[in-house]
Parts: structure tokens; sequence; C-alpha cells
């Protein structure tokens, strides 16, 4: 099969498997299947265009993704049975369980306890934004950015900044999800949303990415969807509320596309033929990184590495995608590009195996999430959170070493949650 023929049975998957959550009422929320499947649908589209010609300004040849479309097809195959089996075990649960939800004055009260977080992290992000800056970036350019943090990622005081930065980042992140909780109960404020997407999301905004844009949204809608789904929110708000999100998902798409246009790469600005969807082929990067690591190593001739590049490469780390880094280290381009969460399966135990393991993965954060969603603490808010969210960034990205330091900072907030929320009033049942 070509690669284009492998696509679009990865698509068909997906668009099937998507449109039967939605037709099914209690899973129209953002579960780890439905966000996975949806950004995974988009990419396997983006990709499509490429191999075809549509919508893009260039046209890719076969090779571009000769190995990783296939490996594309059926990892999504095994992401779909590992869903619906989570799906499977978990119908006759839902069906009989009924969810109760943290109480809105509780939650508010956490909100006000802990309403200088985001201040935090746009100070923060703006303290960030100017030793960059200073120290060789640019204005006009948000790929400089990225190669900044390529050169001072490991080194000097400007690793020490990024790190503590990260984390506390996160911060804001967990203040997002109580937020999206909070609009589940009185109705989505859009003012509200911009305001702390914007103040949030300012650290991520500082090294240029565009990821932050899903990654300051994503976490207010899972957490919104979930309250909105069980509170008995009054239709006529529902519709109300529809509207407005779907007019802020326009939007962030726009922008996430705009802001592809103020990217400069080597000093000259992008060309005039581009299209707007040349601005979202940044998912499939990662794509076509895996496809070139397919290619330079092939299975048998490297040790296969059983999870220690997937899950432990924050601990560990991974020879062979150390050894892969090293070999590209003098082109800066391929040196920033993302990377996907393929070439860390790959290494670890093949592709079919890696595909297989996969459809494991899936299988494993659906069943938590799902057990997660109806349990009444606000631990388990931030642990189900955190696994919807979790999968988002898989085109781009090793997420489980992306996402490390929210779960420690997870772990940290259960040890002393009766420490931290010992103000809060009425916080107890919910600790």
């Amino acid at each position: 099969m070509s690669s284009l023929q492998y696509c679009y049975v990865a698509f068909a998957v997906l668009g099937v498997y998507l449109s039967m959550l939605i037709a099914r009422r209690r899973y129209r929320i953002l579960l780890p299947s439905v966000v996975h499947t949806s950004i995974w649908l988009v990419t396997v589209f983006l990709i499509i265009c490429e191999l075809k010609g549509f919508l893009v300004s260039n046209q890719v040849g076969n090779a571009a993704y000769q190995k990783s479309s296939e490996f594309i097809c059926y990892m999504m195959i095994c992401s779909v049975a590992g869903f619906s089996l989570a799906h499977m075990f978990s119908d006759q649960q839902l069906s009989c369980s009924r969810i109760s939800l943290i109480d809105s004055s509780v939650l508010d009260s956490i909100l006000h306890k802990f309403r200088w977080v985001p201040y935090m992290c746009f100070f923060t992000g703006l303290t960030l934004f100017g030793y960059i800056v200073l120290s060789g970036g640019s204005l006009v350019s948000f790929g400089d950015y990225r190669m900044f943090a390529i050169t001072v990622e490991r080194t000097g005081y400007a690793s020490i900044a990024q790190r503590i930065s990260g984390h506390i980042n996160i911060l804001g992140t967990l203040y997002l999800m109580l937020l999206g909780y909070k609009f589940g109960y009185e109705g989505f404020r859009v003012s509200s949303f911009f305001k702390y997407v914007l103040l949030c999301s300012t650290i991520n905004m500082a090294i240029g990415g565009r990821v932050w844009i899903m990654s300051s949204t994503i976490p207010v809608f899972v957490t919104y969807s979930l309250v909105r789904h069980f509170s008995g929110m009054p239709t006529s708000v529902k519709k109300r509320d529809n509207r407005k999100v779907l007019g802020i998902a326009a939007c962030m798409v726009l922008l996430f596309g705009g802001l592809g246009y103020l990217r400069v790469t080597s000093g000259s600005s992008i060309s005039d033929d581009a299209t707007p969807i040349d601005k979202l082929l940044y998912l499939t990067d990662g794509s076509k990184m895996t496809n070139r690591i397919l290619n330079a190593y092939p299975e048998g001739s490297y040790e296969l590495e059983y999870g220690q590049s997937e899950f432990l490469s924050n601990f560990m780390g991974s020879r062979m995608m150390e050894r892969y880094m090293r070999s590209i280290s003098h082109d800066i381009g391929l040196s920033v590009t993302v990377k996907s969460i393929m070439p860390n399966i790959y290494f670890d135990y093949g592709m079919f195996w890696g595909c297989v393991m996969w459809g494991f993965v899936c299988f494993l954060i659906e069943m938590m999430a799902l057990r997660l969603m109806m349990r009444t603490k606000l631990m388990a808010l931030f642990i189900y959170g955190t696994l919807c969210i979790l999968l988002m960034q898989t085109p781009v990205g090793n997420v489980f070493s992306l996402y490390m330091p929210l779960f420690e900072w997870l772990v940290l907030i259960y040890l002393f949650r009766k420490l931290i929320f010992k103000s809060v009033r009425g916080i107890s049942p919910y600790l």
C-alpha cells in the first residue's frame, strides 16, 4: 500500500470512531479517547493534504511518509481498539452510577485562594520573554526562541530559569482546570476565559511555540465539558454556551495558523504563495521526523529499550533517541523539529508491538479517566484532567516526558493536600 492509502484507512477509522463517540451521549465530553482521536484525525487529514497537494503550497512525495504512514495506520487502529475495550468494560458501571460534583462554593473558595497563580505565570512569562530577547532573540522571529531553547536547555542560568518557569506553568494548568469546572456550573464566560488563558499561557508564549494555544485551552474545555454534562444546566444555557465554545475554537484555529505567518526563518519571511493550511502543518512535522528515524534505524539494527524511551526517558534517558539527536545536531532546523510519540514507541518495542503497546496504553488511560470521572475528589479531578490532556500532543512529542513534571506536582499536592487547602471552607469531603 502507498502512503496515501494508509492515510485513507487511518482517516476512515478515526472518522468513523469519532462519529460513534459523538453519537453516544455519555461520551460527548473530552475524554482521552475524544482528544486523541480528534487531534490525530486532523493530523492525518493534513498529511493527506500534503500528499495530494490539496490546499497546500507544496506537495510532498510518497517517500516523505513512506514508513510513518504505515505506523500511523496500525497505531490508530490499535488505539481505537484500546479505547473501545475500555468503554466496553465501563459501560455498565457508567449506566448505573450517579456522578456527583464538587460544590460550587468550595470551588469558588479554591479559585479565590489561589487567584495569584495566573498573575505569577504572567510576570514569569514576561521575565522569560525579556531574557530571551536580551540574549539574542527577536520580537518578530519566533523561530529564534526555539533555537535558543535548544542551545541553553541543559546549561547555565537559562536552564534554571526554564525549569522554574515550567513548574510555575504547571500551576497555571491546574488553575485552568478549576476555572473550566466553574464554567460548567455557571455557564461559559468568554471574557474570563481569554483573560486567564492569556495570563496562564504567557510562559509558553515566551519560548515561541504555538502549542500553548492547545495546552492552555484544552484544560478548560476538559473540565467544562465534564461538569456541563452532569450539572443539569438548562438547555437554553447549553445552546448559548455551544455557540461561545464553537466561536472560541474557531478563533484558536485561526490564531494557530495566524502565528505561523509571524514566524521568520533564517531572516526571510513567509513565501507569498503559502496557504492557511500550510501554517497548520506543524502537526505533521512529527510524522516526517518519524519517517526519517524509521529509515535511519530499520528494525533489527538496534536493541529494543522496553519502555525506557517512552516512559522513563526523564530518569534514565534513551540511548537511541540520544544517538539520533547527536546525528542531527549539526542541523539546527532538524534539532528543533518536533518528534511525536512514535519514535519512542518504535525504539522501545518495534513497529508492530509498539502499535499493540500503544493500544494497551490507550486502554489504561481511558479506563483510569472513566473511573476518576465518577469520583468527587479534588485530586481525582486533577488526575482526570491530566489524563484527558495527556494524549493531545502525541503527534508532536513524547507526552510522558513532557507531562512528567505535572505528575510530580500531583504527587506533591496529594501528599500535602490538607496543608495546602486547610483554609478552604468545606473542602474536607473532597480531599
